[in-house]
């Protein structure tokens, strides 16, 4: 349930008005109007606007506004001067009509009419601003892409810019956690499900939410609860999108709806993700300010993708965060947490002044702000990489070494994968529902289940800014695997933290070929089912990948530690391999956590030697080399 939210004056009080308004094709959408509850219906103020599936507003049983998700956002839009405008998108909460797919091209069209009936209201001076974050994040990279002349800037947060890379399949690897749950709570909500809403999500107070909240909430009027219920019937129909995941290998694989519906390439991010509509939110041109974080999922991946992208406005500012922005995430604050190793929570209204900011000001100029952990400050640079970088790479080498050099000597060192190996239940991927706190552990237990190389102390403070790269000559003894590999560091006292991470399903393996010049290239995998194919048992492979971008100074005295599973119980599938073929069509599904394999785990073979690529490039720089400073 939402709190009050601090920094509110008890004086600032806000109205939520509620309807419906008709698309083109008839199609009616719920939205709510959050006004200032002083100001007259004809006062004239900017518009913040958000598209969310997971219902725009509650039924609540006292019907007490302060117990709203948005009343926060709401009464600190008040106190800028600015209405917000709420709507349940097209097939969910109490809007009618059935959704084909996340953030469907019809989903993309209702945004433009949408707003078309803000600019009309007697209410509007014409400037509208889309937001939200997560799933409202990507609605209003959708909002950009229409290019409305309206549109003064889009201000979104932890949008999943990739949805296959950066979310539901990194490295091509089934995210059945985050699939299956999210799969059971837009289920739940489509169908208006209250109590499995509450089974679905993490961290609430079960019994309160279900003391409080009746389901969605009805537009206003005495018709109200009959058309949301009209309204949630036709929901019966709905795609689940996460509910594919099993059936789903390649991004380009397709997945049906109803007998007789239209099969989309689901998780093709040309089609549904934001990067399929780039060419689009580059031509509107419109200002865009957006926010990531370092431990949420790959959305700081994407921030960095979108920066070179497109050529809009831009701000981009990462963070020592996790999803939504919720807690401070700063791996050097664990051992000084509280018992149960809990990060600090941060005010929401940081946040909301922040968003709202934008719509005062909209970028005018590109810039990206990062935090550097470790260093505790904030940078600014106009491009990325940024300037005075340069690669450092540690050679794995015989004896599960880190070193400078290559080993003189070609030899090889196997592991058998663990199945049991795993990143824990407060991993960067736990935090996309519910926005729960990631939790720094120590992880030289778990390490154990794994094959670790460590570097010797580090002589000088190293500050690593931008996606290590990881070079493996590896062979596997089966047809196909999952491949996990984890940057930690290791303090004077032998903590072990989990700093980065990568990871490939073996299938996937195929790398883009150098540019032009000959210049090699980061490692790009296309995940398409033309570039699949199965592993030869026992031949030696050369698997490139590139781990997920961090800013971090690493203290004299730490050791850099590469550490390699071939599983994460209890986040990612297994991949099932057809024994009896070799062809990349006949790898099948993904299996649960739980589900056993039929065959005995993998075994990973490593190859070290002085002609051999197995090493681990770091991107540093000078601590003392930022472009600019400032708090954010």
């Amino acid at each position: 349930m939402s709190q009050p939210v601090p920094d509110v004056p008890a004086t600032v009080r806000v109205t939520r008005r509620s309807a419906y308004v008709a698309m083109p094709d008839g199609v009616r959408l719920a939205l709510d109007v959050w006004r200032d509850a002083t100001l007259t219906a004809d006062a004239a103020q900017p518009c913040l606007l958000l598209s969310t599936r997971y219902w725009r507003a509650f039924d609540l049983v006292e019907g007490d506004p302060v117990l709203q998700p948005l009343h926060g956002l709401a009464c600190r839009a008040a106190m800028h001067g600015v209405t917000v405008v709420n709507v349940d998108a097209r097939g969910s909460g109490a809007s009618f009509g059935q959704r084909v797919t996340e953030w469907s091209r019809e989903e993309r069209a209702d945004l433009w009419h949408v707003i078309d009936w803000v600019i009309a209201q007697p209410w509007s001076d014409g400037r509208v601003m889309a937001h939200g974050y997560s799933y409202g994040g990507n609605t209003a990279f959708l909002a950009a892409s229409t290019g409305h002349p309206a549109l003064v800037a889009v201000a979104p947060q932890f949008a999943d810019i990739d949805i296959y890379r950066h979310n539901l399949f990194p490295g091509g690897i089934a995210n059945l956690w985050l699939n299956d749950n999210w799969a059971a709570l837009t289920a739940a909500q489509d169908r208006a499900d209250v109590a499995a809403v509450a089974d679905a999500l993490p961290g609430i107070d079960r019994a309160s939410f279900l003391h409080h909240v009746r389901g969605p909430a009805p537009v206003d009027g005495p018709d109200g609860p009959a058309l949301l219920a009209e309204a949630v019937a036709g929901h019966a129909g709905n795609f689940n999108i996460a509910a594919t995941a099993r059936s789903l290998v390649y991004a380009d694989d397709a997945a049906g709806m109803n007998a007789g519906r239209a099969v989309h390439a689901v998780l093709d991010c040309a089609q549904f993700g934001v990067n399929g509509w780039q060419r689009e939110i580059a031509a509107a041109g419109i200002p865009i300010a957006y926010w990531a974080g370092w431990f949420d999922a790959g959305t700081a991946e994407g921030a960095l993708e979108l920066f070179a992208g497109v050529g809009n406005p831009l701000h981009v500012t990462i963070g020592p965060w996790g999803h939504g922005r919720s807690y401070l995430q700063d791996p050097f604050a664990a051992t000084g947490s509280d018992a149960d190793g809990m990060p600090v929570p941060l005010p929401p209204t940081d946040n909301f002044d922040d968003v709202l900011a934008v719509l005062a000001a909209p970028p005018t100029d590109r810039r990206i702000d990062y935090f550097v952990l470790g260093a505790n400050e904030w940078r600014t640079t106009r491009q990325w990489p940024p300037e005075g970088l340069a690669g450092h790479r540690l050679h794995l080498a015989p004896g599960r070494r880190l070193t400078d050099v290559s080993p003189a000597e070609a030899a090889h060192d196997s592991y058998q994968v663990d199945p049991a190996a795993t990143t824990g239940k407060a991993n960067r991927w736990w935090t996309q529902i519910g926005c729960q706190p990631v939790l720094h552990e120590n992880r030289r237990a778990a390490d154990a289940r794994l094959i670790v190389h460590d570097s010797a102390p580090l002589p000088a403070p190293l500050e690593i800014v931008g996606a290590p790269v990881v070079a493996l000559a590896l062979a596997c003894d089966q047809s196909d695997a999952a491949l996990f590999v984890y940057l930690e560091m290791i303090d004077a006292n032998g903590r072990v933290t989990l700093l980065s991470e990568g990871q490939l399903r073996l299938l996937h393996r195929k790398v883009q070929p150098a540019d032009k010049s000959g210049a090699e290239l980061p490692p790009v995998h296309s995940y398409a089912r033309r570039d699949g194919a199965t592993v030869t048992p026992g031949a030696v492979m050369d698997i490139r990948l590139r781990l997920l971008p961090i800013a971090i100074r690493l203290p004299t005295g730490t050791r850099v530690r590469l550490a390699v599973a071939g599983a994460d119980a209890d986040t990612f599938g297994a991949p099932l391999v057809a024994a009896s073929s070799a062809s990349p069509t006949r790898i099948i599904s993904s299996a649960p956590p739980t589900l056993a394999i039929s065959s005995a785990p993998p075994t990973f073979t490593f190859h070290y030697g002085p002609a051999i690529d197995c090493w681990l490039d770091l991107p540093i720089t000078a601590p003392a080399a930022p472009d600019a400073c400032s708090r954010r």
